[in-house]
């Protein structure tokens, strides 16, 4: 069993839960609708604010990092990699229905080019 925190373990419910929407006519890096808040990018010159409507993301004057900010930040990474592992998956699958022997190496190859990806170095 995966060992992780519990702020980690949030993240990935909800993101497991689909407990996050699009808000209709706006894209999903711009705004993002989680649990019942709205968290969106604001763009300035030369840099971006998030914000959100929860009541943590206003208790303080700095623009505190609220567990809603840090889903919109991870949800493209969490939608990439669930891309890539769906993808290996369904080949995987097409091995076993044509029962062809696959080789480990195969397995650890695909490993790696999922570490690289994560690490940002060339696939």
């Amino acid at each position: 069993m995966l060992k992780m925190d519990k702020q980690t373990k949030h993240l990935l419910e909800l993101f497991g839960q689909k407990r996050y929407s699009e808000i209709e006519g706006i894209s999903k890096d711009k705004m993002l609708k989680i649990d019942s808040n709205e968290v969106t990018k604001i763009i300035k010159k030369g840099y971006s604010l998030l914000d959100c409507t929860c009541e943590s993301s206003g208790r303080t004057e700095h623009n505190s990092l609220c567990r809603h900010k840090q889903f919109f930040i991870i949800l493209p990474f969490l939608e990439l990699f669930k891309e890539k592992i769906e993808e290996l998956i369904n080949q995987y699958k097409g091995f076993a229905g044509i029962k062809v022997k696959a080789d480990t190496r195969l397995f650890l190859d695909d490993l790696n080019k999922l570490k690289k990806l994560i690490e940002g170095k060339k696939v």
